[in-house]
């Protein structure tokens, strides 16, 4: 499918309950396809795929090499393999005891960023340790969403992939795993919302805003360039307004001392 929002979701330790959680919240007619990826041990059946399975109404089988990503199916890492991600295809390698891959989550993530682009979704859940983060690095610098798992009525069960990932300064949202799904809708759901007519102030006011905060004069990009960094951003705030999102760069500043991230 053209434009098919994929998504890729990282978890390790503790990352069954996430996801069971995260399926259960996510509507079956969504739009999206999903790459799950989790840490394993080699020659380990895993009974990963028919968990997910019985969450959510999607199809959910193991990755194959050469499988295309179908909206609304869910692909699952099998325990003897890497997932890389070409021209919307999975491409599976076998890995055995003595190459077993450490990180597979970065693996899969850059790869996305780099087949996708804008139209890649990276989502840390719960895990003991840094996998995930070097990957939404990569998805956030090719224009995608990155988001992390935290606390509110329920945490992850180990936290330390999602706070790597959030400390790095690449993690666009930081949610409760039962409120993701909806989020990641709305922010697809918003796609080509940005309108390039915008009132010309509102974009100069934004070009002030971003000089102030970050000493960069943007107004020099192209526009095409600029234009879609920032419908990107106004995305992730949910706004398809320049004067709200102008609003939101001065809050932001207000309170974090920080930039809204539209560069």
């Amino acid at each position: 499918m053209l434009n098919l929002p994929i998504v890729g979701i990282g978890a390790s330790a503790g990352g069954v309950e996430a996801l069971e959680q995260f399926f259960k919240s996510l509507p079956a007619d969504n739009g999206m396809g999903f790459v799950v990826v989790t840490h394993l041990p080699p020659n380990r059946d895993s009974m990963l795929a028919p968990i997910i399975g019985r969450a959510t109404q999607m199809p959910v089988v193991d990755a194959r090499d050469g499988e295309m990503v179908d909206a609304e199916h869910v692909y699952v890492l099998p325990s003897d393999a890497i997932l890389t991600i070409r021209e919307g295809r999975l491409r599976r390698r076998h890995t055995g005891t003595a190459d077993h891959q450490r990180t597979p989550i970065d693996v899969f993530f850059t790869s996305l960023a780099q087949d996708q682009a804008e139209h890649a979704i990276g989502i840390v859940l719960s895990g003991g340790d840094s996998d995930g983060t070097l990957g939404l690095k990569a998805v956030k610098e090719n224009g995608g969403l990155t988001v992390a798992q935290g606390a509110n009525v329920t945490r992850p069960r180990f936290a330390q992939m999602p706070l790597s990932a959030v400390a790095s300064g690449f993690v666009d949202l930081v949610l409760p795993v039962e409120d993701i799904p909806d989020r990641i809708i709305a922010y697809v759901r918003d796609w080509g919302a940005f309108d390039t007519l915008q009132p010309e102030d509102a974009l100069s006011t934004v070009y002030r805003l971003l000089q102030t905060h970050t000493g960069h004069d943007f107004s020099e990009y192209k526009d095409r360039t600029f234009q879609r960094r920032l419908q990107r951003r106004m995305q992730v705030v949910q706004t398809v307004r320049l004067e709200e999102l102008s609003s939101s760069c001065r809050r932001t500043r207000t309170r974090s001392g920080r930039c809204c991230g539209t560069c």
